[in-house]
């Protein structure tokens, strides 16, 4: 396997990638470069490096993908076919709401995620289950403060028989008032390893799918663990 540079006299990395890949097409090659930028990473992934790295590279990363480029090259390597337009549910598939349905409302649904639209008929976010267990606790720490400061680090000890209170109290708002805001954006073509990395990160366990323009999906947390679930077993 070879790690190529970008600039370099000469021949670019971009040309010798290409160049590389005529000689033999099952050379592994992971670009590091500190001239990184996303039309330079697709046209490499176009191309076929097996990765594309950003200077300063902390070695352990560099040394792990080395070692993976070793195990496709020498232990056979199987592409992943499906992407997130696999997993996703259309957006048509949502059941809708408008933004100033009260939760109460919303909830009686009973469904666990729901397309918010705002008074345009634009999607306004997403709501989850999340949200509404974020919004049950105290106003105070639900309206924006922290629950972390100084003032209130004892405060949960003095909640108990509040919970009722709460939850009543919050049946009454309207779902934007409690909305996340929209979750993260994923490309339809997106690999599946890049979808679980997202969804990790994800708040409200739940990704937007987009095409080129337009929000066209989305995949819930059940759906990326239901493929690990299949994976594991064959």
């Amino acid at each position: 396997m070879i790690v190529l540079d970008i600039q370099m006299t000469g021949m670019d990395g971009h040309t010798a990638l290409h160049e590389i890949k005529k000689t033999d097409p099952d050379i592994q090659v992971i670009i590091l470069t500190g001239h990184g930028s996303r039309y330079s990473a697709m046209r490499a992934l176009v191309r076929e490096a097996f990765d594309y790295l950003a200077k300063p590279c902390d070695v352990d990363i560099l040394a792990s993908r080395i070692h993976d480029a070793y195990l496709a090259k020498h232990r056979g390597f199987k592409f992943d076919d499906k992407k997130a337009l696999n997993l996703m549910i259309p957006l048509h598939d949502l059941k809708t709401i408008p933004s100033d349905m009260s939760l109460k409302e919303a909830l009686s649904t009973g469904e666990k995620f729901l397309a918010v639209m705002d008074e345009r008929k634009i999607l306004a976010g997403i709501l989850t289950r999340m949200d509404v267990i974020r919004a049950v606790r105290p106003e105070y720490i639900s309206g924006g403060g922290s629950f972390n400061e100084q003032s209130s680090r004892f405060s949960s000890m003095f909640w108990s028989g509040f919970f009722s209170d709460r939850v009543k109290a919050v049946s009454q708002k309207k779902v934007w008032e409690i909305l996340s805001g929209s979750p993260p954006f994923i490309s339809e073509n997106a690999n599946l390893l890049e979808v679980a990395h997202m969804m990790a990160a994800a708040p409200g366990g739940v990704l937007l799918v987009k095409d080129i323009s337009r929000v066209i999906g989305i995949i819930r947390d059940q759906d990326i663990y239901a493929e690990i679930a299949s994976l594991m077993k064959k």
